[in-house]
């Protein structure tokens, strides 16, 4: 029974879809919709959670022949910690699950959902091998889970917020280009056409780092340019995001020298915590 609930957990891969509900509550607070417990954030929160893990599920139920080519030890399936079957019936499950849902939303927020939802699972299906699709979808991921929280009590998009989601996007796309780099030789495998095996890692790592260069250059903006008043000429805001952005370079000086596997995964690891101190430091700038 552990052994299945650690396969289970392997699955759907909780930090991650955690990670994914963090715009939702964000965006909320940044578009002053949120200020307590609300249903609508709770029912929002299980349909992006669920989403993101049943998406997991049927992504792996799909390559695990792909996996096990490449014996990756991260996937339960190839170690045999979870069925097939199971992974299957996981996915269809939240699926049913978010679509439930979906109906105690408000008609906006609703069609965003479903919307996302079905894309995500086509994504599985056979869309990741388009060129360029996987990478446009995660970063849509990103602004669509900030948008998703601003339409949830109002169905209204905040000035701040469109912008916040335009950060995500950006952001979500330099992530994946560099995510792709260490992943090059399993997706030759998988025949997934990235950047990387296309243009080669040099050319994808200068892309990626273009975007970071973008928002570094966006993420003091609404200190200097008046986009919502609890920002601007904030001087905690701007303390605050220097840090990230201080991390942003870092991260390009290391991705520029270096294109290895190793070193792509290292900064796998640094971008997700840039991203959450940037993220804090909007929460604090709007808060404070």
């Amino acid at each position: 029974m552990i052994s299945i609930l650690k396969g289970f957990f392997k699955l759907i891969r909780v930090e991650l879809c955690l990670f994914a509900t963090i715009g939702l509550f964000v965006s909320g607070i940044l578009a002053e919709d949120l200020t307590g417990f609300q249903w609508e954030f709770l029912i929002a929160f299980l349909i992006i959670f669920f989403s993101a893990a049943g998406s997991l599920a049927i992504n792996d139920y799909f390559d695990f022949e792909i996996d096990r080519e490449n014996q990756r030890k991260d996937r339960p399936i190839v170690l045999g910690l979870i069925s097939r079957k199971t992974a299957l019936y996981t996915g269809i499950l939240f699926l049913v699950t978010v679509v439930i849902l979906s109906i105690f939303l408000n008609l906006p927020a609703m069609i965003l959902a479903l919307t996302c939802i079905s894309i995500i699972y086509l994504y599985s299906l056979g869309l990741k091998r388009i060129f360029l699709f996987k990478n446009l979808l995660i970063a849509g991921s990103y602004s669509a889970t900030i948008l998703f929280g601003s339409l949830i009590s109002d169905s209204f998009l905040e000035p701040i917020t469109i912008y916040f989601a335009i950060m995500g996007f950006i952001i979500g796309l330099g992530s994946e280009i560099m995510f792709d780099i260490a992943d090059i030789e399993g997706d030759k495998v998988r025949r997934v056409i990235t950047i990387p095996n296309k243009f080669g890692t040099k050319k994808a790592a200068i892309l990626s780092i273009f975007t970071y260069f973008v928002i570094i250059v966006l993420d003091p903006l609404p200190f200097y340019v008046f986009i919502d008043s609890r920002f601007y000429f904030d001087y905690v805001f701007l303390a605050l995001i220097c840090i990230p952005i201080l991390g942003y370079i870092i991260l390009s000086i290391s991705l520029f020298r270096n294109q290895t596997k190793e070193n792509t995964v290292k900064l796998r690891k640094l971008i997700f915590l840039v991203m959450q101190i940037g993220t804090i430091a909007y929460l604090l700038g709007a808060l404070v």
